[in-house]
């Protein structure tokens, strides 16, 4: 490796034409250029270079090296060129990975002003609810909620927090009536998820927490907007996103049952493997900032 260094200051002083004007572009002393020559022609085992006070002159040997290490030289220049575009400008192809929810309609929302100011970026959509491996499937950027976090190497930037409610279709409280305190809810049907399975814990502003124990649910998955939809046709209580839920609550598909009593709010989160990004993926980032910040944090529907 010291020996293509030594190449490469061997062509810079060729294309400069003097000791100092290297040393000047290395922006090391003139000695030292020096001193990476006389390494270099000790390890190559012939002259390349005639000095004189006044110029310097290649040898045979050092005319017939110095194409072949201007080009190494030009081509390390050159890939490093490519690199700083990549991390300069927003081109090639955006890999995001997202639960199927976030990857339709926000994220279509956050990215589109992103792709329709820069064409040549390309971004690709991994929508799962699975949790991916990053680096096995080169993903840029992982929405998920905070508690499916496992890797304490990835970097993690919160973008939103979402109060969760619990709800109910009329239909479901039709049948088997309204609960009243936390108490009655256990005793209820429940569509359960990834993101709590028998055990919650709802808070409120003026009494103790209630952990509520639940029998295994008819339904489960790791699908949010399964839940919501087997919700909606009154198969159980289910636990949901105020934000996601507000059209259903103001047309009256679904009702929030103890308002005042509240699970731990849900937490979307940013994952890279990088904290210095790729300008695409910065300016993505931000656009999914930019875009969640808009989401009130609080407050039912009205």
């Amino acid at each position: 490796m010291e020996k293509l260094n030594r190449m490469a200051v061997f062509a810079i002083v060729v294309s400069e034409g003097s000791l100092a004007a290297a040393a000047r572009r290395l922006g090391m002393s003139a000695s030292a250029v020096s001193q990476h020559l006389r390494a270099l022609e000790q390890a190559v085992g012939v002259p390349l270079l005639y000095r004189s006070t006044r110029k310097l002159t290649l040898t045979d040997a050092g005319a017939a090296f110095y194409p072949d290490c201007e080009a190494m030289l030009n081509h390390a220049q050159e890939a490093e060129r490519r690199l700083a575009e990549m991390r300069d400008t927003l081109t090639g192809e955006l890999r995001i990975s997202a639960t199927v929810g976030i990857g339709g309609q926000p994220l279509c929302s956050a990215m589109s002003p992103l792709l329709l100011q820069h064409p040549g970026l390309r971004l690709r959509i991994i929508a799962t609810d699975n949790v991916l491996d990053m680096i096995e499937h080169r993903i840029d950027i992982a929405l998920r909620f905070s508690r499916q976090l496992s890797d304490a190497s990835i970097i993690a930037h919160p973008l939103v927090e979402w109060p969760m409610v619990i709800c109910a279709a009329p239909a479901y409280l039709t049948r088997h009536g309204v609960p009243e305190t936390p108490q009655q809810l256990a005793g209820h049907r429940w569509i359960q998820g990834h993101l709590y399975q028998r055990v919650i814990e709802l808070h409120h502003p003026r009494e103790e927490m209630q952990t509520l124990r639940l029998s295994e649910g008819q339904v489960q998955s790791d699908s949010m907007l399964v839940i919501r939809e087997f919700t909606l046709a009154g198969m159980g209580l289910s636990l949901q996103p105020l934000n996601e839920i507000r059209a259903e609550l103001n047309s009256g598909q679904l009702m929030v049952l103890l308002p005042e009593w509240r699970a731990p709010s849900l937490k979307l989160t940013a994952l890279t493997l990088e904290r210095v990004l790729p300008e695409k993926s910065r300016q993505a980032l931000q656009a999914l900032r930019e875009y969640f910040s808009k989401f009130p944090l609080s407050g039912l529907a009205q």
